[in-house]
Formats: C-alpha cells, sequence, structure tokens
C-alpha cells in the first residue's frame, strides 16, 4: 500500500495575466481552483495511472473538507486529522503568458497544535504495515517545529516502511539526517539545502552524491525542463525529457515522485522509475494549475524520455559530508 502525507495542504488558486503589472489593476483571461499539496497531489497522479493510495495529514475549517470531499469524488482514501481553529491555507499562483514566469504566493497554514501531530502519528502506527510506502511532502504548518518529518521517517522505518521525502530548507535536511528511502529535491531546494547552485551536469551529480553518503538510497534531483540527475545504489543517472509545450509547471516534481514510486514500490528498475517519473512530469506540464497528468499522454510521452547511466557502480558512502549540509545540526 502506498500513503501520502501532506501536514500542510492548501487549495490553489491560478490566476493567468498576459503581464503582470505591479501596483495597478490586473485582469485575468482564466483561472482554476484546484486541491494540493505534495503529498496529495501525489496522491491524484497515482489514482490517474490506476495504482491506489490513502492520502493522510492535517485539513481545517471548510477549505479543508473541500479537499475532503474533492478527494472522496475522485475516489482517493483519506484519513485526515482535522485541526480544530483556522482554515487549511489558499496558494495563489500567477501565470504570466508572455514572459512565461510562474510566481507564487503560499500561505503559511493554520495554526497547528502539537496534540493533533501526536494523533496523526497514532493514525499511522494504526495504518502502516510492514513494506507499504510512505511519501512525505510540502512545507510544515506553524508551530510545528522542522524536525517532524525526521520523526514520521524514523517511527515508519521502525514498522518496516519505504519513505519517500520531497520538501524544503531545514525540514529536508532533518529529514534526510533520520535516513529515508529516497528524496527528491530540485534544483533551487539543493541550492538552499547546500548553500550553492549547481548547474552542470557533473556538478548535480556531485551535489546529489552528497545527500546519498547520507544514508539516503534514491536522490533524485529535478531540473525542469532540463530533466534530472539520480543516483542510488544502481548507479547514477542522467534524464532528458521530451520536449512539450508546457502549460503549467506546477506540480510535475510531484508528478515525477509518484511515477518513480509507482514503478518501485512494484519491483521495477531505476531505469523504469526515472523513465516513468520523467514522462509523468512532463504530461502534468500540458495540464492547467495542479491539474494532473493525463494517462494518455503518460503512455504517449513515455518512450520520448532518454535515460542515460553515467556509471554503473556505487558511490562512496561518506557520512562525514552530512555534517557540512547548510540547515542540518552539528
Amino acid at each position: 500500500m502506498i500513503v501520502t502525507l501532506t501536514l500542510n495542504p492548501a487549495i490553489d488558486h491560478t490566476v493567468v495575466v498576459d503581464d503582470l503589472v505591479p501596483g495597478d489593476t490586473n485582469r485575468a483571461p482564466s483561472c482554476r481552483t484546484d486541491i494540493g499539496g505534495k503529498g496529495i497531489n501525489v496522491s491524484r497522479v497515482l489514482r490517474e495511472l490506476g495504482c491506489p493510495s490513502t492520502a493522510m495529514g492535517f485539513v481545517s475549517g471548510t477549505t479543508g473538507r473541500f479537499i475532503e470531499h474533492t478527494l472522496a469524488d475522485r475516489n482517493i482514501p483519506r484519513d485526515f486529522v482535522h485541526v480544530r481553529g483556522g482554515q487549511t491555507r489558499t496558494n495563489i499562483t500567477i501565470v504570466e503568458r508572455r514572459r512565461e514566469l510562474t510566481t507564487t504566493i503560499n500561505e503559511p497554514g493554520p495554526y497547528t497544535d502539537p496534540h493533533f501531530f501526536n494523533l496523526l502519528l497514532t493514525r499511522l502506527k494504526r495504518r502502516l504495515q510492514p513494506g507499504d510506502w510512505l511519501v512525505i511532502g510540502g512545507s510544515v504548518p506553524p508551530p510545528l517545529p522542522t524536525t517532524v518529518y525526521a520523526e514520521v521517517i524514523t517511527l515508519a522505518k521502525k514498522l518496516g516502511v519505504v519513505t519517500v521525502l520531497d520538501a524544503d530548507g531545514p525540514a529536508l535536511a532533518a529529514g534526510i539526517e533520520a535516513g529515508p528511502f529516497m528524496v527528491k529535491p530540485n534544483r533551487r531546494e539543493l541550492q538552499r539545502l547546500l548553500g550553492r547552485g549547481p548547474r552542470k551536469v557533473e556538478t548535480m551529480l556531485e551535489a546529489a552524491e552528497r545527500i546519498y553518503a547520507c544514508g539516503v538510497s534514491v536522490v533524485v534531483v529535478s531540473q525542469g525542463v532540463e530533466g534530472a540527475v539520480a543516483v542510488s545504489d544502481e548507479g547514477e543517472w542522467q534524464v532528458v525529457p521530451p520536449v512539450v509545450q508546457a502549460e503549467s509547471a506546477v506540480g510535475s516534481g510531484d508528478a515525477m515522485v509518484a511515477g518513480m514510486v509507482l514503478v518501485l514500490s512494484g519491483g521495477g528498475t531505476m531505469e523504469e522509475a526515472l523513465r516513468l517519473g520523467t514522462a509523468a512530469g512532463s504530461a502534468t506540464a500540458l495540464t492547467p494549475g495542479t491539474e494532473p497528468c493525463h494517462q494518455e499522454d503518460v503512455a504517449r510521452l513515455l518512450p520520448l524520455v532518454a535515460v542515460r547511466q553515467v556509471r554503473g557502480d556505487t558511490p562512496a558512502r561518506r557520512p562525514a559530508l552530512a555534517l557540512r549540509m547548510r540547515g542540518t545540526s552539528s
């Protein structure tokens, strides 16, 4: 079974303009509203690809109930803890068509008392079984500490559950120290984590090796239209996606996680996982807002993904490198 965990879900409101003019009235030719949050997006893509999953996390207020009802309408099982007070956040994405720029404004999320996190841990203990996969993604609502993902990963590993982490900043750094099976930062998240901005493929792979050295079995760094690089127990990889006319890149990284988890949880190879994950991410870019990919688009793009193994041997583990990562404790 695959379970996704979203501690800070959102309503994603996407507004499309020709050009954004700051300080003036802007009229939007189109807009749309979707449910969102990394884990929820993964569950939506898995559903589209024919794989069941259960969405868990926190919801609050009427916006939280809207998320639950939408998931129910799409036949996605859910098991959320209801946080009293406040509303599940609303995030705004502004897409400028002429300049091909996307600006995102994310709310912090509702105040979540640690009591509710303890309730969530109890539910996870009850639901998760050895051999299950747990996909953890997104930001952490206030005032929970950034170490909560590390706590979840530690619990899941004790239960024999395979963990996947897609987060940013201190939450990502702390989560890596707990040793998840897989992490998938994008290039900007990797830059914030390591304190520098790798660009060349070799440098990106070297940066991914630093995370792999901390005990993470699979490290995938997504780079948008430039594809991805990966370091795993099977070697190192470079992935080039097909060229598509993108409508919205929001959610493409989540789709990549979904495709890879679908393959790896079924015993597939790293090459197969990277191929399906990249096809799902590219297909998601074809849809507006945070609408998930369509299965027929994934099937069409799958043979167009180029996957090249850069090296077949496993990089050496160098745990001391972990101490130099920005945001971790020394």
